[in-house]
């Protein structure tokens, strides 16, 4: 039995960057909750609630919308 090689393309790389990057900061503050005040927690989950959805944004223009995918 051979091996199943796994592979991610590019796009998709980007795309689970941005999963990832929003899961980490929400856990991040959740674990946190005491750390910080609520309006500093309410700030970076706006921050990012609103980042990772452009990063991704930005990904699908990028690959879909360039005239020159190779």
């Amino acid at each position: 039995m051979g091996k199943k090689k796994i592979e991610l393309g590019e796009e998709k790389l980007h795309y689970l960057i941005a999963v990832a990057a929003i899961t980490s900061w929400l856990l991040y503050f959740a674990a946190k909750l005491d750390f910080y005040d609520s309006e500093k927690i309410l700030s970076g989950i706006t921050f990012i609630s609103i980042t990772a959805p452009l990063y991704a944004v930005c990904v699908f223009a990028y690959y879909h919308l360039n005239g020159s995918n190779t």
